[in-house]
């Protein structure tokens, strides 16, 4: 397992797609955000972050990421899904460091 080499211990496959889940759910909300706040006219000149072009989303791209957003909210496996779920009330519950560490100690989502 990758974990490993960063001091983190084997984690059952519920934990650890779970916690992928989560940051890829966290990374579509805050591109959704950040390109409906870039979608006014003023905004027009897209600026460049790590040579990725930033600005206005298309709506396609809105509802594209919309749609990626609900499917890990609504899967029904016990990995990826129920992963999502657990990590999710854990990070809401205890925030994002605090759950990375207490998966770092335990190998499990704080509860």
């Amino acid at each position: 397992m990758c974990g490993l080499e960063k001091g983190f211990r084997p984690l059952s496959q519920d934990v650890e797609e779970g916690i992928c889940q989560v940051m890829a759910h966290k990374w579509l909300e805050a591109e959704l955000a950040a390109g409906s706040r870039n979608s006014n006219a003023a905004s027009s000149s897209s600026s460049s972050y790590g040579g990725v072009k930033k600005g206005p989303r298309s709506q396609y791209e809105r509802k594209l990421g919309e749609f990626f957003k609900h499917q890990i909210e609504s899967d029904a496996s016990p990995v990826y899904g129920d992963g999502f779920r657990a990590g999710r009330l854990a990070v809401n519950k205890y925030g994002l460091p605090k759950t990375l560490e207490h998966i770092q100690m335990t190998g499990r989502f704080p509860v």
